[in-house]
């Protein structure tokens, strides 16, 4: 009895590891990472997933502060710079009539537009250099360099009496400085915020609606008073001061040396991006030319060149309102939905306002407050949908090659 009780003992002390063996393969413990899902089934595909806690699995560049005090004084820089910078385009106007009615009198109406389309197309056609360069090297030294130019241009435009000096001096040298400074301070804005982005980019681009609002006052005051030398001058100061500012103000979040060739076409290949561009090219086509001819057009009306400053001076306004308020709304309903809702706004006064009632001055009025409101909320969103649909270190290659495209609108 004890020899049998002995064997059995034996017999289950030598199979006890093996079925223990068996639980342990069948049954992972409670750490393991993997999830068992079964058998394969044969008619079926079992996915098997694993869940990685390593830390070069996440981009820390991705990680949008999306406030803070860095943040927010980024935007006030960028703020100052677009004031500088976009904030004289929405002003093109002022100096065009000027231009056409004294020192280019003997021109066509043709050949001045010249001056302010080559002065823009440059401002936004260099930035497919601009923006890699910003990526690479960062906002401080292209700030600087493109605030020197602009400056410059603006003291060299006020000795200006040739045609082909008004051509070099404000179209083509203040049309590269414009475009080192306007680039820059837009593309730094969506590098520190994601979901904010819209209220951030709508916040720095009231600086152009203001700017558009000051500059045409400052003009006419100070060609009346002083003259144009003395009243290119002081405008010349102004943008000193704004530029300087801004140049203190605006940093990349991101570090320097990431980005590729200034030119990269692969972008193309993201419909999104295509499209975008192409929707961007259409707006700026219209905003442009409209701010461009609008003084003109209200003088050729028979009014006079005080109502066409008050006129240009309430659709900046308009745009300045609409560029802080529209953030708000297009970061709670979608950039693209809202961006959409301005197009229609904008198209609408042209045609129910602009071409039926132009010829008198409240119809003007109404067309200013309309069109200021749409043109300027959909060019502070056109930034903003780029960033969306890029990666954070590709914002300022993308923004360039987009605004290269548009130039030639």
């Amino acid at each position: 009895m004890e020899i049998e009780l002995l064997e059995n003992s034996r017999i289950y002390a030598s199979h006890t590891p093996i079925r223990q063996t068996a639980i342990d393969e069948e049954t992972p413990p409670p750490c393991a990472v993997s999830v068992y899902e079964g058998p394969p089934d044969p008619f079926t595909t079992t996915a098997h997933s694993t869940v990685s806690n390593s830390p070069s699995s996440h981009d820390p560049n991705e990680d949008f502060p999306d406030g803070g005090l860095n943040s927010w004084l980024v935007v006030l820089g960028s703020f100052f710079l677009l004031m500088s910078s976009y904030g004289l385009m929405n002003s093109l106007g002022v100096l065009q009539s000027y231009f056409a009615e004294n020192q280019l009198a003997n021109y066509s109406t043709r050949d001045v537009g010249w001056i302010p389309g080559l002065f823009v197309f440059l401002a936004l056609m260099l930035g497919v250099q601009v923006g890699p360069l910003f990526d690479r090297y960062g906002p401080k030294g292209i700030v600087l360099v493109g605030s020197c130019c602009y400056v410059l241009s603006l003291f060299l435009l006020a000795e200006s009496k040739t045609y082909w000096q008004f051509i070099l001096c404000f179209g083509v040298l203040g049309g590269i400085g414009a475009a080192l400074v306007s680039t820059s301070a837009m593309a730094a804005v969506p590098q520190w915020f994601r979901r904010r982005a819209g209220v951030a980019m709508g916040m720095a681009m009231a600086g152009s609606g203001l700017g558009g609002t000051v500059f045409p006052f400052v003009l006419r005051a100070g060609f009346a008073r002083w003259g144009f030398k003395w009243g290119i001058r002081l405008l010349a100061f102004v943008i000193l001061a704004l530029c300087l500012v801004g140049s203190l103000l605006v940093k990349s979040r991101l570090p320097k040396g990431r980005a590729g060739g200034t030119v990269n076409l692969k972008c193309f290949k993201d419909a999104r991006f295509t499209w975008l561009s192409v929707g961007i090219f259409s707006l700026e086509l219209e905003v442009f030319a409209g701010l461009g001819l609008y003084p003109t057009y209200i003088i050729m009306q028979g009014f006079s060149s005080n109502t066409s400053i008050i006129l240009l001076a309430v659709l900046n306004i308009a745009s300045c309102v609409g560029r802080f308020l529209v953030g708000i709304v297009a970061d709670h309903y979608g950039r693209i939905n809202v961006l959409t809702f301005l197009i229609a706004l904008g198209a609408t006064a042209i045609f129910a306002i602009w071409l039926p009632f132009g010829h008198s001055l409240p119809g003007l009025y109404v067309f200013s407050v309309f069109f200021g409101l749409a043109s300027g909320s959909f060019l502070s969103l056109a930034p903003v949908c780029i960033g969306q649909i890029s990666k954070a270190n590709e914002i300022g290659m993308r923004f360039g090659t987009c605004y290269s495209l548009v130039s030639f609108a």
